[in-house]
């Protein structure tokens, strides 16, 4: 039914005379051939190759800077730390990406993922039917013999161990990075331990000295003050009971006046002349005394504010004389403690800087890590997961088809088929599937297996044919030798074929009579 419906399809596609004039075509073959490919087994899966070298590709390296060299900067700075920071400085940017990208040219392997997924489908199929093959496979002959296949495959297998030893080179790298730094982290911790310590032994040692002058300075200033302040108590005390004594006068002084304002007030009345006079004069004396006193108290009372301030200045003035010696004493201590926190904070921004320069250097790693794994994901993709012990041919078939006119000789390939089931096919248009052209109607029933495979066979494959004569010779003399159309069965396997056709409703008895006409009569 296959063949039928294949020859069929040639006769419908077939160039007959036109309108447009032109010879017309003769089917000069139909054969049933196969192309080859091989598996070659690679660890669970295998690669595929083209045995005829139309297929072929460059799988892309993305070379590394040179890991080797910052390996050996590190290392030298293992336990030195400025040569370790001198490496960190150096390699900055060595990994910001990768030195270069190598196209490797590898002959004949497949790397179309629809492919291989059609490739991985028809070896399950193949396993699952666990068929014997009893026809005659006929071969388009290989191009590419087995050792060639290996070892072209060797250098799918060659880049990816490279890209492995890659990823080992560049963990081992940060292993290494992150090591030295920790290492010299730590040791600068160790460090600041070790200065906190001497600053503790620096103050101790210095302390107890200083305490004691400090202790000196606070007595001698505590006497000095006391001293001071009794002299100023001794002035203060005279000044104020002299005050105390002009106030009390001052007192005596107002009542003399107000009595003597009285006195004056009863001569006045009783108009004594002599009586007024006197005692008006007694009143300006007194007032002129009161005005006297209120003055020097005034100036008593301004003197002793000016002895207090005066006595309040030399203390502070002497306390701060003091403080002064005392701080410097006290600053021995603190100009020790602050040389020390210089050094640690140095010491911990040291600590930082190194943790950082390296931290970008491992990120940095980390991601051409993650670039080389997914580099290596994509070679290993490149293969069908199918564990073989052998290198393997797989015979993929195909129908060719050779038209022969008084012009040219041309071809026509049909990639790999599958049949469809008429209840799939032909319930859904049944009223309408005679209505179709012939040739429509069986490419209904002659479905592509794989449109990866449609489209790599009918056109990659089909130009490969116009281009390259010694592709042409081989596949014509092959389709010739094994031209379907002269074989003893073929009147036979024609008869049946058409009969199914028709039963299933693909042709019509017309198109089964002339099919039969036109290529089952004696002497094709």
């Amino acid at each position: 039914m296959e063949f039928a419906a294949i020859l069929c399809l040639a006769e419908a596609e077939r160039k007959k005379r036109g309108m447009m004039g032109g010879s017309p075509e003769k089917i000069s073959f139909v054969s049933k051939l196969h192309y080859p490919f091989w598996a070659v087994p690679w660890e669970n899966s295998c690669l595929i190759l083209d045995g005829l070298q139309i297929f072929s590709s460059a799988l892309a390296y993305r070379a590394l800077s040179n890991v080797d060299l910052f390996v050996d900067d590190i290392e030298r700075g293992e336990t030195v730390r400025e040569q370790f920071r001198e490496a960190l400085e150096k390699h900055t940017q060595t990994f910001a990406d990768f030195a270069e990208t190598v196209q490797i040219p590898v002959n004949a392997i497949v790397t179309d993922k629809a492919m291989l997924q059609a490739f991985s489908e028809y070896v399950e199929d193949a396993l699952a039917q666990k068929a014997n093959v009893t026809e005659n496979i006929v071969l388009a002959t290989p191009r590419l013999n087995e050792d060639a296949a290996v070892e072209s495959a060797k250098k799918v297998f060659d880049l990816y161990e490279r890209i492995q030893s890659d990823i080992k080179g560049l963990e081992y790298a940060i292993s290494l990075l992150n090591e030295t730094t920790k290492f010299h982290q730590q040791m600068i911790l160790h460090e600041i331990e070790l200065t906190r310590g001497a600053c503790k032994e620096e103050v101790a040692k210095v302390k107890p000295p200083m305490e004691k002058k400090v202790e000196i300075l606070l007595r001698e200033r505590d006497i000095k003050i006391e001293k001071m302040n009794r002299a100023a108590e001794g002035e203060l005390n005279a000044r104020l009971r002299e005050k105390a004594k002009r106030e009390r006068e001052l007192e005596k002084l107002e009542l003399n006046r107000a009595e003597y304002r009285k006195r004056l007030d009863v001569r006045r009345r009783r108009h004594d002349q002599i009586g007024v006079a006197k005692w008006e004069h007694s009143l300006r004396v007194c007032e002129n005394r009161i005005s006297q006193a209120r003055e020097r108290i005034h100036d008593l009372g301004r003197y002793i504010e000016k002895i207090r301030r005066q006595n309040q200045e030399d203390v502070n003035k002497l306390k701060y004389g003091y403080q002064a010696l005392i701080d410097s004493e006290r600053k021995k201590i603190s100009d020790i403690e602050v040389s020390f926190e210089s050094i640690t904070e140095k010491k911990q921004r040291e600590n930082e800087q190194l943790g950082l320069a390296s931290g970008r250097i491992v990120s940095l790693l980390e991601q051409l890590v993650e670039q080389k794994k997914l580099q290596a994901a994509q070679i290993k993709s490149l293969t069908i997961l199918w564990q073989s012990e052998q290198v393997t041919l797989l015979c993929v078939p195909f129908y060719l088809v050779g038209y022969k006119s008084e012009e040219k000789f041309h071809y026509r390939l049909h990639p790999p088929l599958k049949i469809m089931s008429s209840e799939g096919v032909v319930r859904k248009i049944e009223k309408a599937l005679l209505s179709f052209r012939l040739a429509s109607r069986i490419k209904l029933l002659l479905q592509p297996r794989s449109e990866a495979l449609t489209k790599r066979f009918s056109f990659v494959f089909e130009e490969k044919i116009k281009t390259d004569n010694n592709l042409e010779k081989n596949l014509r003399e092959l389709g010739v030798a094994h031209n379907l159309l002269t074989n003893p069965n073929f009147k036979y396997a024609l008869t049946n074929g058409l009969e199914e056709l028709k039963t299933e409703g693909w042709i019509n008895q017309e198109e089964s009579v002339a099919m039969m006409r036109a290529y089952a009569q004696e002497g094709f």
